[in-house]
């Protein structure tokens, strides 16, 4: 395996790091719920790993990059299924609760940003410069549609649910938060794109605007 790593490895590391700030702001709403969140996060750490935060090129295994990158997406994943499931077990965090820090989490993300325009298939590819959908060559997002007002992709494997089927948990509340997060990230972009999912894994992102008694909502009226 080669030792290089390159902006790729980065890409799917930042990645991995968001989601590990994830659960941290899932575990502060339980502490301030008054809930000791230490055996909890010991628990998660023993049965998935524990969380790296360092420089990459400090943390991975250069003798098997991909590996290294696949196993802290799973263990990512796995932790969060673990600690929100957990969590509801125990009625201490709400699930609308989980949903406004993946919200808000999109909100502060585009603030650093800036982004004041761009083409639904910018909007996607920004998305997914954020939201984990396993490794590159699974490539898990087909998309069927692409022009200057939407964009429209199929979901065509479910990565997550092996993750929330292992804790007894829900995969339908994990793309509840992806939603809100998608959600959070075009209301705050502030550039009139509306997202929407189907039950069976039809994502579309399409521009919405309003001009006076106009209303351009597809190829316009």
């Amino acid at each position: 395996m080669s030792t290089f790593l390159g902006n790729i490895h980065y890409w799917l590391y930042d990645k991995i790091k968001l989601h590990e700030e994830l659960i941290e702001n899932v575990i502060d709403i339980a502490k301030k719920n008054d809930y000791n969140s230490e055996e909890l996060l010991s628990s998660s750490y023993s049965k998935y790993g524990s969380p790296v935060s360092g420089l990459l090129e400090n943390e991975i295994d250069h003798s098997n990059i991909h590996g290294w990158l696949q196993e802290k997406i799973k263990s990512v994943e796995s932790r969060l299924a673990y600690v929100v499931t957990e969590l509801f077990k125990s009625n201490i965090v709400k699930k609308e609760d989980v949903a406004v820090i993946f919200y808000k989490n999109a909100v502060d993300i585009v603030g650093k940003l800036g982004i004041n325009e761009g083409t639904p298939q910018d909007i996607f590819n920004l998305i997914f410069d954020y939201m984990l959908e396993g490794m590159p060559c699974d490539r898990v997002n087909e998309i069927i549609e692409n022009n200057r007002i939407m964009i429209t992709w199929k979901t065509t494997r479910d990565l997550h649910k092996v993750y929330w089927d292992e804790v007894g948990g829900d995969v339908n509340n994990f793309y509840y938060f992806k939603d809100s997060w998608i959600n959070g990230f075009l209301s705050a972009s502030g550039i009139g794109y509306k997202y929407s999912r189907t039950e069976n894994g039809i994502n579309t992102i399409k521009k919405v605007w309003f001009y006076g008694w106009h209303c351009i909502n597809g190829w316009g009226t």
